[in-house]
């Protein structure tokens, strides 16, 4: 597999794809639908801002069809989604241009398609089972969206608790809307409760296979979830992501 890493403004891929030059289509497709945005949220700044699902008249790009289609399933706004939209719109791309495997990552919601296994690894902070589980893919659970949210780790918005809370469905951009809805869900000074309250959410939200919910020292989940593993070793990008976030400290910025 060929590795690249590609940022631009808020978007940050890491692409494992098996044809180097389907990557450049992959990057191609995720500026293009980073534009499309752009130019939208110029249009109808409601599209950046709104916390619940819009309905938008006419024709679009598919990566907004993409975000409009999972805020509405789950719940919350069509910005929830974007960070997995592009995914899987790379992902796309990369498999249009001849690629048979391809994971595209973007901040911790990807999109992958394939013919093999693949391996996911789970960083949810300081909670203690973050960097030691993650997911065997089978090849026939693909194409498949992995998508995290978290209350403590990175920038994103939201409103819950959980160190980590992932969904996975068929598509990256359902995936992603509805890990945010199932983050907000995780509230409250009871960590069990607050863990049951994200899996209920989950029961509510269509068309996602499952999900699985981080806090402190709990793991809850829901629904068909890949084989959980040990991540032992460790992979280079999950050991850098861990080693980087330490370094912060608990009260510093996380990334």
């Amino acid at each position: 597999m060929f590795s690249r890493v590609w940022s631009f403004k808020e978007t940050n891929l890491r692409i494992k794809c098996d044809l180097d030059r389907a990557i450049d289509a992959a990057i191609s497709a995720a500026f293009k639908a980073r534009m499309e945005i752009e130019r939208l949220i110029w249009r109808c700044p409601e599209f950046r801002w709104s916390l619940e699902p819009l309905k938008l008249k006419g024709d679009h790009p598919r990566v907004i069809e993409l975000m409009l289609r999972a805020g509405e399933l789950a719940g919350v706004g069509p910005f929830a989604a974007v960070a997995g939209a592009i995914s899987q719109v790379a992902a796309e791309a990369a498999v249009e241009a001849g690629a048979n495997n391809v994971v595209v990552d973007n901040g911790g919601d990807i999109s992958i398609i394939g013919e093999r296994d693949f391996r996911v690894g789970i960083f949810a902070g300081f909670a203690a089972a973050s960097g030691k589980l993650g997911f065997l893919v089978k090849k026939d659970e693909l194409p498949i969206g992995i998508c995290a949210s978290s209350g403590t780790v990175g920038h994103s918005l939201s409103l819950g608790w959980a160190d980590a809370a992932v969904a996975i469905a068929d598509e990256a951009a359902l995936a992603d809307a509805a890990a945010t809805s199932i983050s907000n869900a995780v509230v409250g000074d009871d960590v069990e409760q607050s863990i049951r309250s994200g899996l209920e959410r989950a029961k509510e939200i269509p068309q996602i296979r499952g999900c699985l919910v981080v806090r402190e020292k709990q793991i809850g989940f829901w629904g068909k979830v890949s084989e959980l593993i040990g991540v032992e070793p460790v992979s280079h990008e999950l050991q850098a992501t861990l080693e980087k976030y330490k370094s912060y400290g608990k009260d510093g910025p996380a990334t």
